[in-house]
C-alpha cells in the first residue's frame, strides 16, 4: 500500500503506509505552517512553499540516490536514508532558519529535531510501525542530523546533507521555482545519474563522474547566485533582522526550548500574536507593512564598513541604525570529481568553480526618516 503526493518538481512522490503514519502526525503536519524561506515572500511573492513539501522532496531524492548507490539487499539502509530525509527538518522554528538564533543555549533546529524524534509519538511510531530498536532510532538520528559515528554512517549522511546531497538538490530547485528566478535551476537528473561511490581504502567517497561536471558546475554556481540574489537579498536580510526583534518582544525564550510549547509555534501563530498586540504596532509595521529600515551603504571591505559604522553611530542614536554581515563560501566541504582513474577536487577539475570567491557583504540600514540625510552624509 502506498500514497502519492502531487509535486510541481517531480510529478508524484510516493510514500508507503508506514511513512504515511509519520507524515500524518500533527508534529509533521506542523511543517505545512513553516515557510521554507521565512520572510522571503515579502520580496518574492510566490515564495510561499513550506518545510512540508521540502521534506517530501528530500525523501524523493534520497530514494533516487539509494536506488542508484545502495545495494538492493540493503533494505534497512535504504529505509533509514528515506526516513532521515523525511524527518531532517522536523525541528525548524517559525520562519525556518531566520529565527534559529532565538533557540536558547545556541542550540539548532537539529537539536530540536533530535528531541522531537526521541520525546514524542515519532519515537513510538518508529518502534511500533517500523520495528526499530532504540539503537536503530539512535542510528537514524545520527544519519538525519549529520552526526555519524563511523565511515558507513558518514557515507549515508552524505546522501542527505552532503555537498550535493538530497537536501541541497531539492531546496535549490524548489526555492528557485517558487521565487520565480532561474539561478538555482540545474540538470538534477544528470547530476544524480553521474554520482558514484568511489572506494579509497576502507572509505567510500561520494563523487561526481567527470561526465557530469557541467551539471555539477551549474549546481554550484546556481547555489552561489541563489545566495547572492535571494538568501542575501538586502530587503530579505533587514526584514529578518526586524522579525527577530519582533519575536523577542512577543514570545518568551523558553517557548523555543520547551517541547510542548515549541510544537505549537508556527509562522501563523507568530503573525497572529503580532497583530493582536497594539503596543507592537511599530515593529509589526516594519516587518509586515514594509516600513523597514533602508540600506544606505554596502561594501565588501570590512575596514570601510567599520569606518562608516563609527561615523553613523557618532551622528545618530543606535536604535535608528542596523548593521548586517553575511559570508558564504562557494561550497562548504571538498567536492570530488572522478575521472575514471583518480579523484580530483572540484577546484582542480573546474576553472569556473575555482574562480568563485566567497560571498562577503557588509551592509548599513537606517530608519526611513533619516535615510536621505544619512545618504548625503555618506556621499560627502
Amino acid at each position: 500500500m502506498f500514497k502519492e503526493f502531487s509535486d510541481p518538481l517531480y510529478g508524484f512522490i510516493r510514500v508507503d503506509v508506514r511513512e504515511l503514519a509519520l507524515i500524518d502526525t500533527l508534529l509533521f503536519q506542523r511543517l505545512r505552517h513553516i515557510k521554507q524561506l521565512g520572510l522571503a515572500y515579502m520580496v518574492f511573492p510566490s515564495a510561499q512553499h513550506t518545510r512540508f513539501e521540502h521534506a517530501l522532496g528530500v525523501l524523493h531524492i534520497c530514494s533516487l540516490l539509494s536506488d542508484r548507490l545502495l545495494r538492493s539487499k540493503d533494505r534497512r539502509e535504504r529505509e533509514l536514508v528515506r526516513l532521515a530525509g523525511l524527518l531532517h527538518d522536523l525541528g525548524h522554528p517559525p520562519f525556518s532558519h531566520t529565527t534559529e538564533v532565538l533557540i536558547p543555549e545556541k542550540k539548532t533546529h537539529e537539536d530540536l529535531t533530535q528531541r522531537l524524534i526521541l520525546e514524542t509519538e515519532i519515537y513510538d511510531l518508529l518502534r511500533r510501525v517500523f520495528s526499530f530498536t532504540h539503537e536503530d532510532v539512535e542510528r537514524l538520528l545520527r544519519i538525519t542530523l549529520g552526526r555519524p559515528e563511523n565511515k558507513e554512517e558518514e557515507f549515508l549522511t552524505e546522501l542527505i546533507t552532503g555537498q550535493f546531497g538530497a537536501d541541497r538538490v531539492d531546496y535549490l530547485r524548489r526555492d528557485a521555482i517558487f521565487c520565480g528566478v532561474s539561478y538555482g535551476l540545474f540538470d538534477h537528473n544528470r547530476l544524480l545519474n553521474t554520482v558514484e561511490v568511489v572506494h579509497e581504502g576502507d572509505s567510500k567517497v561520494l563523487a561526481v563522474h567527470i561526465s557530469g561536471l557541467r551539471a555539477l558546475e551549474s549546481f554550484i554556481i546556481g547555489r552561489y547566485f541563489m545566495y547572492l540574489q535571494v538568501y542575501f537579498h538586502k530587503v530579505v536580510r533587514i526584514l529578518n533582522i526586524h522579525l527577530i526583534e519582533l519575536i523577542r518582544e512577543l514570545i518568551p525564550g523558553k517557548d523555543f526550548e520547551d517541547i510542548n510549547s515549541f510544537v505549537r509555534l508556527t509562522d501563523s501563530v507568530v503573525i497572529s500574536r503580532a497583530f493582536s498586540e497594539a503596543d507592537k504596532k511599530e515593529l509589526v509595521d516594519r516587518v509586515f507593512g514594509r516600513k523597514h529600515f533602508k540600506e544606505v551603504y554596502s561594501t565588501r571591505d570590512r575596514n570601510d564598513f567599520n569606518r562608516v559604522k563609527e561615523e553613523l553611530l557618532n551622528r545618530y542614536p543606535a536604535e535608528l541604525i542596523r548593521f548586517d554581515h553575511v559570508y558564504k563560501k562557494p561550497y562548504d566541504d571538498e567536492i570530488m570529481v572522478f575521472g575514471g582513474m583518480k579523484l580530483l577536487p572540484i577546484n582542480e577539475a573546474s576553472q569556473l568553480v575555482a574562480g568563485l570567491n566567497p560571498i562577503e557583504i557588509y551592509r548599513v540600514y537606517v530608519a526611513p526618516e533619516i535615510r536621505d540625510e544619512a545618504c548625503s552624509l555618506l556621499k560627502r
